[in-house]
């Protein structure tokens, strides 16, 4: 990596008693339990691998606090997690995974069972801290769908369309006839107007991306009437380019960066990431002075798609779409379902309920209804 070295601490174990008989727990977890753990578990995306943990911790100044449990019926648990370093735990921050770096979630293998989840749960409710939060993959959904004492649950949803058959079976029974329609037109307009895309993860894709994306924030800052330097600043931090670069050198074979170019300009540019049966759409932008009528976005897109499918992809995952109905609806209409997932916080003081009550709060101010 072209930024701070990540320093593998020593991992620590310990026992903890549960209704099942003591579980052993190793922290941080040794790589080679990750692999396999991470291989034999049929849900593990790209962001439970540990070269994107290592990533967020290099980059977001996090350290990996994963841990393993193994059970008395000899079955090893793996939850992914990263916390603020330098902090006794009443003020730990801990999060699998933090904001803006995709889902965690607990690994196990054949997948994790809701019995587990209970365990791993009450495990980590014991240990005081300022906020601990979880946040499952979609696969994994199912088995987090109990209650958790002592818990917040957030209420969250991802868009994912299946891949099963291919781009044939896309084609003929799951896209509608207005979406072929627009597929079809974007190549159209991409073909006449010269349109190239370059696939891959080096350097200056990377660059080009990311020049993409400024250019998004200074569009997106001119339609809401902010300044765009503070835009600017503001999301730099928040997205830095360092984080992008770190990816794209640390998982060569996972991160795929997809750009658009108009007579050699970026117009449009996707970052997605692969790891076994998913495709997972990470980031999307696009210039929309340049691109909007060339249909640059759905064009990417349609590239993106025939790359996961190209690639044997069960399941292409569209993220969350932050309650933007527009973007919910055009997942929906590329043939996506939406997929509840749910967030679970454990918090020393109960931030989440003060954060509501305030939104609730500027909300009767504005006369705002509560969506």
């Amino acid at each position: 990596m072209n930024h701070r070295q990540v320093r593998q601490q020593e991992p620590q174990e310990w026992d903890v008693r549960t209704d099942a008989g003591p579980v052993r727990v190793t922290s941080p977890v040794p790589r080679e339990a990750w692999a396999q753990v991470l291989a034999a578990d049929p849900r593990g995306m790209a962001f439970h691998r540990p070269e994107w943990v290592d990533c967020v911790c290099a980059v977001g100044g996090w350290q990996d606090a994963g841990r393993l449990y193994r059970t008395g019926e000899g079955r090893e648990l793996l939850l992914p997690m990263v916390c603020r370093p330098g902090r006794p735990n009443p003020l730990a921050v801990r999060a699998s995974l933090p904001p803006r770096w995709g889902t965690g979630g607990i690994l196990a293998p054949g997948g994790v069972r809701p019995h587990e989840v209970g365990l791993v749960l009450a495990d980590l409710a014991a240990d005081r801290t300022l906020r601990t939060s979880i946040r499952p993959s979609f696969g994994a959904a199912q088995a987090w769908r109990a209650p958790a004492p002592g818990y917040v649950s957030v209420s969250r949803s991802v868009h994912v369309l299946d891949l099963d058959g291919g781009m044939d079976v896309l084609w003929s029974r799951r896209w509608s006839k207005n979406m072929r329609r627009n597929f079809r037109s974007a190549e159209r307009r991409a073909e006449r107007a010269g349109l190239i895309v370059e696939s891959g993860n080096s350097p200056e894709l990377v660059e080009s991306f990311y020049d993409v994306y400024l250019r998004w924030l200074d569009q997106r800052a001119r339609a809401r009437h902010l300044p765009p330097l503070v835009v600017r600043t503001r999301w730099k931090r928040a997205e830095p380019l360092a984080k992008y670069q770190a990816v794209a050198a640390a998982l060569p074979g996972v991160c795929r960066i997809l750009v658009a170019r108009l007579e050699g300009k970026p117009v449009a540019a996707t970052v997605a990431l692969l790891h076994g049966e998913v495709w997972s759409y990470w980031r999307g932008y696009s210039d929309k002075e340049a691109s909007g009528p060339l249909k640059a976005n759905q064009f990417l897109m349609l590239r993106c798609i025939e790359q996961a499918c190209g690639a044997g992809c069960r399941y292409y995952e569209m993220g969350e779409s932050g309650g933007v109905a527009s973007l919910e609806a055009f997942k929906a209409r590329l043939g996506a379902e939406k997929q509840p997932v749910t967030e679970y916080r454990v918090e020393g003081v109960p931030l989440t309920r003060l954060r509501g009550r305030m939104g609730g709060i500027r909300d009767a101010v504005s006369g705002r209804r509560p969506s």
